[in-house]
């Protein structure tokens, strides 16, 4: 996203830093009284009419994007240029298309907060500070727009669908193939790369394509069409852009210290054309423009260091075009202090100004705020600062920088705050249990353990009913004791166990089989079934029945029937992982977790930026302890189903969203009777597998069966096959083999099979309550190899039990929220959490829930 550090590492190594041998005569200041984005009283920063005149475009830069308290101060200054001099609208350094759709959807009245955080980059509005910025912006106050063609939100997964209704009218417009520009923009959104598996001249040629259409519209009558057609053409410049820079300097096989100024040249002229086209069509708006210096700055070629000669800044383009006085550059400085945010790391200190800095100078004057004028008061002058990412540079800098506001210390953002429920008083536990946490209904749901009777040894082979071939490393499980084995190659297995107890055989593909264990003279046979949609219990409806009604209905009766505000619950987790007929890990844990409201995707959304889901991990029991895995990401399987935050489809996946219920196949498959109530059992399947229409990335097939209840439209069960797009993960992989970058690290694995599968129950609370998640259950398969490694067959399963907790949530459930600690998910509490002996010992745990069934990834 930010690539101000191409320009730097190589500025340092060529700095002249003789800065006490150059100590200037000091510099006339402006103080300034409050950098409070609340204080109201402005006539302290009067000064800055006369200092900014008649300009157009004032652009706010600061040193890095890790300084909260800079952000307030750059709010503050917003206040001014817009209540004084009549400034109209914030532009940011987030994406061209995600700002214009922010614009629009603000207008149409949709909430400020909701519009810019699916806009703007969550560098900035994941901050505290940012968060008083919002009320000036929206109707009657600040318009908003982007400069980037960086894609920076939620917006952007609206593009393609947005071009497809406005070229549908066209003649020729079925021509364009949607799909695979579709797929180029959300591989270039999320990994920030061009997808390897495409040519970027079928990329191109496509564009041209549309290109032509919208020409066509913007030479037409019809003037709102050919106001979209214009924006259009500009977002497609835009986008080419992005695709041939990822291209040529692809961030995938390049690290950080391979970045050089002149890498940044292509999108900050891109970003320039962006602002130049927005003032173009917008003449009489006044424009802010908030981002990072170095990109907003105007000659930065005059300062010392041989690489910046070639480095041509967006700040410098935008005042070649529009005039010197027409743009007003206004950077940031700091004395001390700290600056970093998230996971750009732990805070690092601001390096202490050297005798005969600019920012020396400045705090000689005993100012906390102040105001430095370089185009007045210093034009020409040789000068060291720091305002680049705090690295010294040397030059005219008022050839750079019009005038430096100056804080003599600077501070890291806070962390914005989620919705959050009233805290509940804290408890005291039993005496003797002083560290571990309140515990509530600990039991999601019961099961009686008989006494054990003699040990008996079960062996036995598993086939393929229909084939009689082997069904190779399927797995015997004993539920009620968390135990079992794994058959082999030839789907042999022995596993010890006592008379009577329940034992189910389960591979994926397959119908589970139960059996009581019992001796026998002959091992045994267990046939599975290949699993297919039984139609037992089947009545026939004369009356027709349009599964695309039906699904809207749900739809519309989701508010009434599912939770929507913050909710909690009590989980048991049973995951275990095989390769081969080995078992490698196992593990069991009891958590709590909040769901916060506004919770809809189970990775937080774009780049994982939204409401997301608190997970407390309470108790743990590993089941296989010498094989207990120290880091235990080794359970990670992405998407839904193998974390709490993916196991309520209802809430996050694009199947039960109107806007996204479009893109899928629906048939009616059957009606039920269960339980005294008629069903609709109703089999989907996705048109195109794109992120938008999945929620996942990588992903080729998704299909499944919805049980929906006739009497209020709720869903009471949900299964689901994912299948992975090895094609495109092994291209991606092999690409960038043997290289230093994160993707490598990444895709590390090529596959000849990876698929998933996810079976969801819902009940009710009472007769009229609303509808909560009880059982979620996930299996995945993979097979292939580790590049440059060996072989895998790797099975992996995630079983789910929820219980809803009273209201309000556990004191240190939302205490969670903010721990970043805890937010770094449920996988890594896991191998933090000790063993207590004494609490499984006396837990139960819950029935085992029948795993899904397999599902053709094919039209219905």
């Amino acid at each position: 996203m930010f690539f101000i550090s191409r320009l730097l590492a190589a500025c340092v190594l060529w700095v002249a830093f003789t800065t006490a041998a150059r100590a200037q005569a000091s510099l006339p200041i402006h103080p300034v009284r409050s950098i409070s984005p609340t204080d109201t009283s402005l006539a302290d920063l009067e000064f800055l009419a006369r200092e900014i005149g008649q300009a157009q475009v004032v652009m706010l830069g600061e040193p890095t994007h890790g300084e909260g308290n800079v952000t307030e101060a750059k709010i503050r200054l917003i206040r001014f240029l817009q209540q004084r001099l009549g400034f109209t609208t914030v532009a940011f350094e987030s994406g061209f298309y995600e700002l214009d759709k922010a614009q629009r959807e603000i207008s149409a009245g949709v909430p400020v907060q909701e519009a810019i955080e699916a806009s703007v980059f969550h560098v900035w509005t994941g901050t505290q500070e940012f968060q008083a910025l919002l009320p000036l912006l929206g109707k009657g106050r600040l318009r908003v727009a982007g400069f980037d063609y960086q894609l920076s939100g939620a917006y952007q997964e609206s593009q393609l669908e947005e071009l497809e209704a406005l070229l549908k009218p066209e003649k020729g417009s079925s021509e364009l193939a949607y799909d695979y520009l579709e797929e180029c923009l959300s591989t270039m959104g999320e990994n920030f790369l061009f997808p390897p598996t495409h040519q970027l001249l079928i990329f191109d040629v496509q564009l041209g394509k549309a290109r032509r259409l919208l020409e066509k519209i913007a030479a037409g009558a019809d003037a709102p069409r050919r106001e979209r057609a214009t924006f259009w053409l500009q977002n497609l410049r835009s986008l080419q852009a992005l695709a041939h820079d990822y291209a040529t300097n692809d961030p995938g096989v390049r690290d950080s210290t391979e970045w050089t100024a002149t890498t940044s040249n292509p999108r900050d002229a891109q970003m320039a054309d962006n602002l130049l086209w927005y003032v173009r069509h917008h003449p009489r708006e006044k424009v802010i423009c908030w981002g990072a210096l170095g990109h907003l700055a105007n000659q930065v070629p005059v300062l010392s260091g041989d690489d910046v000669k070639k480095f041509r800044s967006m700040g410098q383009a935008v005042k070649a075009k529009l005039g010197p006085d027409a743009v007003y550059v206004l950077g940031t400085l700091a004395g001390g202090g700290t600056h970093g945010f998230g996971s750009w790391g732990k805070p690092l200190a601001v390096p202490p100004p050297a005798a005969g800095t600019l920012e020396a100078q400045l705090l000689a004057k005993g100012q906390e705020y102040s105001f430095v004028s370089l185009k007045h008061d210093a034009p020409g002058q040789m000068l060291t600062t720091y305002a680049f990412e705090y690295k010294p540079l040397t030059g005219p800098w008022s050839e750079v920088v019009d005038g430096f506001l100056f804080l003599a210390s600077v501070n890291p953002p806070h962390a914005a705050l989620g919705a959050t429920v009233a805290p509940a008083a804290a408890t005291a536990g039993p005496a003797g249990a002083a560290t571990s946490p309140p515990r509530r209904g600990l039991n999601p749901a019961t099961r009686p353990v008989g006494k054990a009777g003699p040990a008996l040894l079960l062996t036995g082979i598993v086939l393929d009913r229909k084939t009689a071939a082997p069904v190779p490393f399927a797995t015997i499980a004993v539920p009620s004791r968390s135990t079992g084995t794994i058959a082999d190659a030839q789907g042999r297995f022995r596993l010890p166990s006592q008379p009577g107890e329940i034992v189910q055989v389960s591979s994926l593909g397959y119908e589970p089989v139960a059996l009581a264990a019992r001796s026998a003279a002959a091992p045994l046979v267990v046939q599975l079934v290949p699993a297919a949609f039984a139609l037992a219990d089947v009545r026939v409806s004369a009356q027709s029945q349009d599964p695309r009604r039906i699904m809207k209905k749900v739809i519309q009766a989701v508010p009434a029937n599912y939770e929507r505000q913050a909710y909690t619950a009590r989980v048991y987790s049973h995951r275990r992982i095989t390769n081969f007929d080995t078992l490698r890990y196992e593990v069991e844990y009891v958590s709590d977790v909040l769901d916060p409201a506004g919770f809809k995707d189970w990775g937080g959304g774009f780049l994982m930026l939204g409401p997301k889901q608190t997970h407390v991990v309470r108790e743990k029991h590993a089941l296989v302890p010498d094989q207990e895995p120290a880091n235990c990401s080794v359970y990670l399987e992405p998407g839904h189903g193998f974390f709490t935050a993916g196991s309520d489809p209802v809430r996050i996946s694009p199947l039960f969203k109107t806007g996204t219920l479009g893109k899928y196949h629906l048939q009616l498959d059957s009606i039920q009777q269960r339980g005294g109530e008629t069903v609709y059992v109703i089999r989907f399947a996705v048109k195109r597998a794109t992120n938008r229409a999945t929620g996942m990335y990588l992903v080729s097939g998704y299909a499944g069966k919805v049980y929906v209840r006739q009497r209020d439209y709720a869903v009471v069960r949900y299964e689901a096959l994912w299948q992975e797009d090895t094609v495109k993960n092994n291209a991606i992989a092999r690409k960038y083999h043997g290289t230093k970058s994160d993707i490598a690290r990444l895709y590390s694995d090529v596959f000849s099979d990876h698929r998933k599968v996810h079976v969801v129950t819902y009940k009710q609370q009472g007769d009229k309550g609303r509808y909560h998640v009880v059982s979620s259950v996930a299996q995945a398969v993979s097979i292939g190899r580790r590049l440059g490694g060996k072989p895998f067959y790797a099975q992996k399963s995630c079983e789910e039990y929820f219980t809803p907790l009273p209201q309000p949530a556990a004191a240190d459930l939302l205490a969670a929220e903010a721990d970043p600690e805890l937010r770094r998910g449920e996988l890594w509490q896991v191998a933090k959490v000790p063993y207590r002996l004494l609490f499984w010992q006396s837990y139960q745990r819950p029935q085992p829930a029948e795993p899904a069934p397999q599902l053709e990834i094919s039209k219905p």
